[in-house]
């Protein structure tokens, strides 16, 4: 495994001031110990401050107690633009909980800042996704190292990226002991944040401590009741060490707010010789499996995340940084190991497409109720002009459109049909988006 995988830094421009808050990548540290912190409560899943659901399968079961997925993606790093476009994270599997944009700030692109705000955001939440970002809590120069002046920077924060991007939540990345005056600004701050974010807010957004380390950290023991999660940062770790780094938490938090993490793609269950990775991932193994599979002692863990989701990619094509679209089928099988009835990437009910007349063929996953463009379909295993029967769950209805973005031929079903080729006209291996209600 590689040391020190990835290393960054993003400033984050606030109005009014003239310094930067730099954002710093968390460090893929393959020998350190790390820890990560889910408050799972109730009032904590509430998803009723989220945009009209129209996925009202998916945004139920995120509403219910189950170990949670979740996804760092790499705003510079997408694979669908290189950091100039993000409209790939659309298509961040459907039961995904909590998407956690990692680079993005107020001096990313302007179409990075339109997709995260108009389509991004709007469209996860459709799912019941939420979707924070990650930051830290350096103080701006000006702004003074007070009480006052952490009240100022919380609000800079909540105004210039959580509120004015509609973000869920911020994540702080800490990747050291803090102490002396640089412990006090950071306890600071965080404090003030949490009149906004976390689980002492009320407000049902989230605020996240995203470590490289174990319960001992000094920032952590001043902040831990404010802490709506806890990223452990398990890089390069096997789970026999997980055990051990839990139980220096757990006199502060309980076991179903510890969630362990790994990295895309180096270690994303691939084998070391990760060349022979298709034969090796279709049996469901490697690292990532036993994060999923592992519990602690006390009880269930909150579930698992994985750093650089964006790198979840086909085994075709992973070894191709160029061409190279996720297919997430790693994040999908973790939620499927974690949550066998309620996730998986899919719904619980839904309508399904078949490749072949008579129900036959390749299937798509189960699609709850909504409106689907064809990139949304495609998600869920739908091939344009393709589809030859449906199945539709009783009391539904399908309107399927020959053309992306509900245009062209459209035909209106009540019922499971076997043979889209006897409509009229005939909707056989035409159908290009879909609005399921």
């Amino acid at each position: 495994m590689k040391k020190n995988l990835f290393s960054f830094k993003a400033g984050i421009l606030l109005i009014g001031l003239s310094a930067l808050f730099a954002m710093q990548a968390c460090k893929k540290d393959s020998g350190s110990a790390a820890s990560k912190l889910q408050t799972a409560g109730a009032s904590k899943n509430s998803l009723t401050t989220l945009s009209a659901a129209s996925d009202s399968a998916l945004v139920a079961y995120k509403k219910t107690k189950h170990e949670i997925t979740a996804g760092f993606y790499r705003s510079y790093g997408s694979p669908t633009g290189g950091g100039t476009d993000i409209s790939g994270m659309v298509n961040l599997p459907d039961s995904l909980d909590i998407a956690i944009a990692f680079g993005f700030s107020n001096s990313s692109s302007a179409t990075e800042k339109t997709q995260m705000k108009n389509t991004v955001i709007p469209t996860l939440h459709t799912k019941g996704t939420r979707v924070i970002l990650t930051g830290n809590l350096d103080i701006p120069s000006g702004v003074p190292h007070t009480t006052a002046g952490y009240q100022t920077t919380a609000k800079l924060i909540m105004d210039s990226l959580v509120n004015k991007y509609g973000f869920d939540g911020f994540d702080i990345d800490v990747e050291s002991n803090p102490s002396g005056t640089t412990l006090t600004d950071m306890t600071g701050v965080y404090t003030a944040l949490s009149a906004y974010l976390g689980p002492k807010s009320g407000t049902g957004k989230l605020l996240t401590f995203d470590t490289n380390q174990t319960g001992t950290n000094s920032l952590f023991r001043n902040v831990y009741t404010m802490i709506d999660y806890v990223w452990l940062q398990a890089y390069g770790r096997g789970t026999s060490g997980f055990q051990s780094t839990w139980n220096t938490f757990s006199a502060y938090i309980t076991s179903d707010k510890f969630v362990p993490g790994f990295s895309f793609y180096e270690e994303n269950g691939y084998p070391s010789n990760y060349w022979d990775d298709v034969t090796y991932l279709e049996n469901g193994t490697g690292r990532a499996y036993d994060y999923a599979g592992w519990e602690p002692t006390t009880g269930k863990k909150g579930g698992v995340f994985g750093y650089a989701i964006d790198r979840d990619a086909p085994l075709t094509s992973m070894h191709d940084n160029t061409n190279r679209i996720p297919d997430y089928k790693v994040t999908k099988d973790l939620i499927k190991i974690m949550n066998p009835t309620g996730g998986g990437g899919g719904a619980t009910t839904g309508v399904v497409f078949y490749q072949n007349s008579s129900y036959g063929g390749t299937a798509t996953q189960k699609i709850a109720k909504g409106n689907y463009t064809l990139a949304q379909l495609q998600a869920k295993g739908f091939v344009n002009d393709w589809a030859s029967s449906v199945q539709i769950p009783s009391g539904w209805t399908v309107i399927m459109y020959s053309n992306d973005n509900f245009s062209g031929t459209s035909w209106t079903l009540t019922a499971n049909n076997s043979w889209f080729g006897a409509l009229s006209p005939s909707a056989n291996d035409v159908v290009s988006s879909v609005k399921i209600q």
